[in-house]
């Protein structure tokens, strides 16, 4: 192991809390002042459906916590406790409470960096052996927190995060291709049964 990686537990280098506390269902409101981010938004390379976020309004008593830039969201419920890193969310939005949001509280680990290691292996099942429940897998904070974190020097960090984005960029190429063939060989085989030329 690299002796100049510190090992912390991830309660004591970020702050960890649930989303919004919605009671029951979320209600959608057309022109609602408030976004919600939820379960099916998460995605590895990044926030689905930013553009359609559900909208709402809220009836608190205190300012919401509105997420920010560079804060991390961890899947609470379900069989995948996939993280995020935020980037510049819509101004306004809240998370569900099915959803943790993670923010960085030391400068020698990167929001990006917490993020990969969160979806890497070893967190992942560290993550599912913590889920509760039979039906409905849920992790704990309690949980959460404890889950150790290892701390590389900041510029090893940013070498590997930049490692990682290169190759989901790569990835995103390479599945448009494969979209682009499909596209064509559908075309060939509809001309090919129907008679004209290929």
């Amino acid at each position: 192991m690299n002796t100049l990686t510190r090992i912390a537990l991830l309660g004591d280098v970020a702050s960890i809390r649930q989303g919004h506390p919605f009671r029951g269902a979320i209600a959608a409101v057309a022109e609602g002042p408030v976004q919600v981010i939820q379960l099916k938004n998460l995605a590895l390379d990044g926030l689905q459906e930013r553009d359609h976020l559900l909208r709402t309004a809220l009836r608190a008593r205190k300012p919401p916590d509105w997420v920010q830039d560079q804060d991390v969201l961890i899947a609470a419920r379900g069989n995948h406790p996939l993280a995020m890193l935020l980037h510049n969310p819509p101004e306004s939005t809240v998370c569900s409470p099915h959803l943790y949001v993670l923010r960085v509280c030391t400068p020698d680990l990167l929001p990006a960096f917490l993020a990969w290691q969160l979806n890497q292996r070893a967190a992942q099942s560290y993550l599912r052996q913590q889920a509760a429940g039979s039906r409905q897998q849920s992790l704990r904070k309690t949980a959460v927190a404890r889950l150790p974190v290892h701390l590389p020097p900041v510029a090893q960090q940013r070498r590997i995060v930049g490692i990682a984005t290169a190759a989901q960029a790569e990835q995103r190429c390479l599945e448009a291709l494969i979209h682009i063939r499909q596209q064509e060989i559908a075309v060939v085989a509809e001309r090919m049964l129907h008679g004209g030329a290929v």
